[in-house]
C-alpha cells in the first residue's frame, strides 16, 4: 500500500508532490493533464514559491514580467508586474519538474474511490491507454479544484459569477502589458504582447449571458463594448482568433477538508475570487502549508487531531481573509456602486461562522504550530488581529518569555535574554510587543 496517493496533476498536486519530496516523503501522483486552454496571471509571490521548490522547467517558462496597469474606481495607475503563462504549457512544465523530483507520475483518470476496512483507500483510475488500475493508499491528498467529489456540504458558498476568455489578433504591438478595468456590469482583465495578440477576460453576472441567449460570444462582445480604457490602449482593430470560453466563478469553503485518511489542498478546500491571481498562490502556499501536516499525519499519527485541527484552522481563516479583502476591493469602485453587479460582490457574506471564534482582547493561548517539521502544541498570543495566534517576535518564543516573566525574578530584557540565548534589544522589543497587547504592565528597561 502507498503511504500516500495525490489526486491531481494541476499546480496543487504538483507542488504538493514536489514539497513533500524535498523533506523525504514520497507519494505517488495519479492525474490526467490539463488540456482546456487558458490565461492566467501569476504574482511574485507564486514565483518565489517555484524558487524556493526548485521548479526550474517552470520558472523557465515565465520569460519577463510584464507590465501592469489597473483603471479602478476611474483611477489609472500602474502596480506591481506579473507573469503571464499559458495554463497547458504551465502545467505540462511543473509535472516536468514533478518527475525531476523522483516523484511517481501516473497519467491516469479517478473513476472511483473507495473506503477500505483499514480506513485507507481504494483508488480505481484509468491509464493513458484506457486500461483500469487500482492503488491503494494509506492517505489521500485531493488536488483536483473545485471538480473534486465533495466530502460534506460546502461550509460557504458567495455569489456565482462567470468569467468569459477570448483571444484577439491585431491588437497594438507594445511591451508585454497587463490592464485591469472595471465597468458597470463587472470587470476586466487583459493581456496584450508585442506581437499584438491579446487575451480578454471579463467577469459578469450569470444575467449578463443569459441576455443574450446564451451566446458566449455575444456577452463578450457587450462586456467589450462598456470598456473604455482598455480597449484604447490596445487598439480597436481587435480580430477574434477563436470562440469564447467561459467558467463559473465561486468563492467557496469546501466542508470536510481535512478528516481521517484525507486531505484537501489548493481549489479542492476553498476557491477564491480570481482578483489578483489568487488561484496559483493559494495552490502553492495550500501545498507548502500541507508539508508538515502530512509529515505529521504519516510519522506521528498518535497527534492526528492536532494536524487536522491546524490545517482545518487554516484553511477557514485564510479563506475568510481572501472573501473580506475581495469584498473590500470591489467597494473600493465607487462609480458603479448601484449596479447589480457591484451591488452583489460588496454584499458581506451571509455565514457568519467563516474563521475562528472572535477574540474580545488579547490573551496567552495553546494553538497546534509547526516546529521542526511538525505540528505541535505550544503558547502563542492570539487577537482580533491575529487569531491562530503569534508565537514569536523577533524570534523570541512569546510563551517561553512569559513563562520567564511569571516565575522569575529576572525581569531586565539582558537576564531574560541569558535564558533564551537571544540579545536583549530582541527581548526588549518582544517585551514592547507584549506590552501593546496589554499583557504585560511595562516592557522593561
Amino acid at each position: 500500500m502507498n503511504p500516500l496517493v495525490i489526486l491531481g496533476a494541476g499546480p496543487a498536486a504538483s507542488l504538493l508532490a514536489i514539497a513533500l519530496a524535498r523533506h523525504d516523503i514520497s507519494a505517488q501522483v495519479i492525474g490526467r493533464p490539463r488540456t482546456a486552454a487558458a490565461v492566467e496571471g501569476l504574482s511574485q509571490r507564486v514565483v518565489e514559491a517555484l524558487k524556493q521548490l526548485g521548479c526550474h522547467e517552470a520558472l523557465a517558462l515565465l520569460g519577463p514580467r510584464w507590465h501592469r496597469v489597473s483603471s479602478w474606481n476611474a483611477q489609472e495607475v500602474e502596480m506591481n508586474g506579473e507573469f503571464v503563462v499559458d495554463r497547458v504549457a504551465f502545467d505540462e512544465a511543473l509535472l516536468r519538474d514533478v518527475r525531476a523530483a523522483g516523484v511517481d507520475l501516473r497519467d491516469g483518470l479517478v473513476r472511483e474511490l473507495e473506503r477500505r476496512e483499514d480506513g485507507g483507500w481504494c483508488v480505481r483510475w484509468e491509464d493513458a491507454d484506457g486500461c483500469l488500475q487500482r492503488t491503494d493508499a494509506a492517505l489521500l491528498a485531493e488536488c483536483r479544484g473545485h471538480t473534486a467529489p465533495k466530502m460534506a456540504p460546502d461550509r460557504h458558498a458567495g455569489p456565482t459569477l462567470v468569467s468569459l476568455g477570448r483571444t484577439f489578433d491585431g491588437a497594438r504591438p507594445q511591451p508585454r502589458t497587463t490592464f485591469i478595468e472595471s465597468f458597470p456590469s463587472g470587470w476586466a482583465w487583459g493581456g496584450v504582447d508585442p506581437q499584438g495578440r491579446a487575451h480578454i477576460q471579463v467577469v459578469v453576472q450569470p444575467a449578463s449571458v443569459a441576455a443574450v441567449g446564451g451566446d458566449l460570444d455575444l456577452a463578450h462582445a457587450a462586456a467589450l463594448a462598456q470598456l473604455t480604457r482598455l480597449p484604447r490602449r490596445f487598439g480597436m482593430q481587435l480580430k477574434p482568433a477563436g470562440a469564447t470560453r467561459a467558467r463559473g466563478i465561486q468563492a467557496a469553503l469546501r466542508g470536510g477538508a481535512v478528516g481521517d485518511g484525507y486531505l484537501r489542498v489548493g481549489d479542492a478546500a476553498y476557491t477564491c475570487d480570481p482578483l489578483s491571481g489568487h488561484g496559483m498562490f493559494e495552490a502553492a502556499s495550500g501545498a507548502i502549508a500541507a508539508v508538515p501536516v502530512v509529515n505529521t499525519l504519516l510519522r506521528r499519527p498518535a497527534q492526528k487531531a492536532l494536524a487536522q485541527r491546524y490545517l482545518r484552522e487554516r484553511i477557514e481563516t485564510v479563506f475568510a481573509s481572501r472573501v473580506e479583502a475581495a469584498r473590500q476591493h470591489y467597494a473600493a469602485e465607487m462609480h458603479w456602486a448601484d449596479e447589480p453587479f457591484w451591488r452583489q460582490v460588496t454584499s458581506p457574506p451571509v455565514a457568519s461562522s467563516l474563521a475562528l471564534a472572535p477574540v474580545a482582547a488579547a490573551a496567552f493561548a495553546t494553538r497546534p504550530v509547526v516546529e521542526d517539521g511538525f505540528i505541535v502544541e505550544r503558547r502563542v498570543v492570539v487577537s482580533a488581529e491575529h487569531p491562530r495566534g503569534v508565537r514569536f517576535i523577533d524570534g523570541i518564543d512569546l510563551g517561553r518569555l512569559d513563562e520567564l516573566l511569571q516565575g522569575g525574578p529576572q525581569t531586565a530584557p539582558s537576564d531574560i535574554g541569558q535564558h533564551l540565548h537571544a540579545s536583549a534589544d530582541a527581548v526588549a522589543r518582544a517585551l514592547r510587543w507584549l506590552q501593546a497587547q496589554s499583557l504585560i504592565t511595562r516592557a522593561g528597561h
